[in-house]
């Protein structure tokens, strides 16, 4: 089975990880893969990215967003005599949407998903759905936006993907978000078997800024060492462009932006590298 599930994420918020994670996926869909965006964060960032809010409100109301999975379980009829069972994951056809460019497609993201909790069972929705509907078959690619906090959103994430991407800006308190979500990380592994671990694809300074002291250029350096041994950082980098911030409003990406084509092109081709390089592993 291919293994092209990648989560996206960070343990401390306002790092840009939706917009590394949205633009990463359009431009590897222009360059001619399949990829399809799930977000699971219940700020639904990417969404919001990626459709207009008449789409977004279009796909809620007709059920066609991530929370479809798990609405039986949240709202389960006690006096129901159906027995829905694994069948609820085998229904829920239709529910991608596609063409939001060539070859990119998204499940939407869903308010609703606050209402999931652990039970033990919904942190497998996720991987279970993306396996019986053959989806890493289906799509070069599979990117999971998730929310920067441990939940059970963090926990369907690990269990649907095979790497993960971390996104930081490169200042003093990502790195020690980085630090508890690499923790967390090698929590979770140490109870897997090799093939259900998941393994570090990189980690991607966003928001760097060229100033007179070089802070960013060093703290860059400093995550590179300390952090060398368990994940390595990105020769490129995304920089706090307002152009990127400004076409989000209306729903392009980077490709489609001047001034930050070049970024987002020359990141993709690293991302692409570093990809097959580690499943040839």
């Amino acid at each position: 089975m291919k293994k092209n599930v990648i989560a996206f994420m960070n343990m401390k918020g306002g790092v840009g990880k939706t917009t590394v994670c949205v633009n990463l996926a359009a431009q590897i869909a222009e360059m001619g893969k399949r990829v399809l965006v799930i977000d699971i964060d219940p700020q639904m960032n990417a969404s919001q990215y990626m459709l207009s809010p008449q789409k977004i409100e279009e796909a809620v109301k007709n059920q066609k967003t991530l929370y479809s999975f798990y609405k039986d379980d949240v709202d389960i009829d006690l006096f129901s005599m159906n027995i829905i069972g694994d069948s609820k994951i085998l229904n829920k056809k239709g529910l991608i949407i596609n063409g939001i460019r060539p070859n990119l497609d998204l499940i939407c993201g869903d308010l609703n998903m606050t209402k999931v909790k652990d039970d033990g069972s919904n942190s497998d929705t996720l991987a279970a759905y993306i396996d019986s509907d053959c989806l890493k078959e289906k799509y070069d690619f599979i990117f999971i936006d998730c929310p920067p906090t441990q939940s059970v959103y963090t926990t369907s994430a690990f269990k649907a993907s095979d790497f993960y991407v971390l996104v930081i800006k490169p200042d003093y308190l990502s790195t020690i978000g980085l630090s508890l979500f690499l923790k967390m990380v090698n929590n979770y592994n140490k109870n897997r078997k090799t093939q259900e671990k998941i393994k570090c694809l990189g980690i991607v300074a966003n928001l760097t800024q060229k100033t007179s002291d070089n802070y960013h250029d060093n703290k860059i350096k400093d995550i590179e060492e300390k952090f060398k041994f368990v994940c390595s950082v990105f020769e490129n980098k995304i920089g706090n462009i307002s152009a990127i911030a400004k076409a989000s409003e209306h729903q392009r990406f980077m490709n489609e932006t001047p001034g930050a084509k070049r970024a987002i092109k020359k990141l993709a081709n690293e991302f692409l590298n570093s990809y097959e390089t580690e499943v040839k592993k």
